[in-house]
């Protein structure tokens, strides 16, 4: 799918959810990059090369990965040895994805650029989904890449695993900063109110603390309880992700002095005494 004169998207598999991971090819004056790999699967693989071939088989100058996510490292092997390419991350999510087996060949940071020749990519750190999610910024169309950090449809999940949710809602306020005309995420449709949707993620996240300080000064003070009164009706391969949402947002309590303790013995939370 075309997303603009120089961008295309790659979109294969099932719709249900998120719905599948968006692989993009930004092709410029001197060359093209990747942006996400998706699974790597046959037909992921089939469709990106098509398109790579359609642009007329530019120098890649970059893959570069957003986190370390297998849906978004899964093909950059397979990308790499058929159309070339260093493979990029951020220095933190270097070695979680090499572990997966992916060979990264820089590690970007904050504000460095690839010139693609009239073109120019501009790296974006905005740790929480994972420590190192980055976002790449094309700056001529403001088109803003965000891999998991913004979605084209719901709210992004924050494991205390691997992310930090104070972090995420930090990286989402400045994102709304920078002049955005567009998002192309990691899943799902293109987002044309960049800003109306950082801002409706961060209101998300905020009232999110709030119910569960409210529910916890209202007596509320196990895994459990804050489960059953915020998921009432959750499937059930969706409650170890919800339990996990809750828990980053306890350690945030906790980072911020409003939480006695995330990380209770007992399996009880409670609210400090002045809060």
């Amino acid at each position: 799918m075309e997303v603009s004169a120089c961008v295309d998207r790659v979109s294969v598999g099932e719709e249900g959810g998120a719905g599948p991971p968006n692989i993009y090819l930004v092709t410029g004056g001197g060359g093209a990059a990747f942006i996400d790999t998706g699974y790597g699967t046959d037909a992921e693989m089939e469709e990106c090369l098509r398109l790579w071939r359609l642009r007329g088989r530019p120098a890649v100058s970059a893959i570069v990965l957003t986190h370390r996510h297998p849906d978004h490292v899964g093909g950059a092997a397979r990308l790499r040895a058929a159309a070339g390419g260093r493979v990029v991350c951020s220095a933190e999510e270097r070695g979680p994805i090499e572990e997966a087996g992916v060979s990264v060949d820089v590690s970007a940071a904050q504000d460095e650029t690839l010139d693609l020749g009239g073109l120019t990519l501009e790296i974006v750190e905005t740790p929480g989904h994972t420590m190192g999610s980055l976002c790449v910024l094309l700056r001529e169309e403001g088109l803003l890449f965000t891999g998991d950090t913004v979605l084209g449809r719901g709210s992004v999940a924050v494991s205390p695993d691997h992310g930090d949710v104070g972090l995420y809602v930090e990286s989402l306020e400045r994102l709304a900063r920078y002049p955005l005309r567009r998002i192309a995420p990691g899943h799902g449709p293109m987002v044309d109110d960049p800003v109306g949707r950082l801002r409706w993620l961060i209101d998300h996240r905020a009232r999110r603390e709030k119910q569960i300080l409210s529910l916890l000064r209202d007596g509320a003070s196990s895994m459990d309880d804050l489960f059953e009164a915020i998921y009432p009706n959750l499937r059930g391969d969706l409650c170890w992700a919800a339990r996990g949402q809750i828990r980053a947002h306890l350690l945030k309590l906790e980072r911020d002095g409003l939480l006695a303790s995330a990380s209770p013995e007992d399996g009880r939370y409670t609210l400090r005494s002045d809060t």
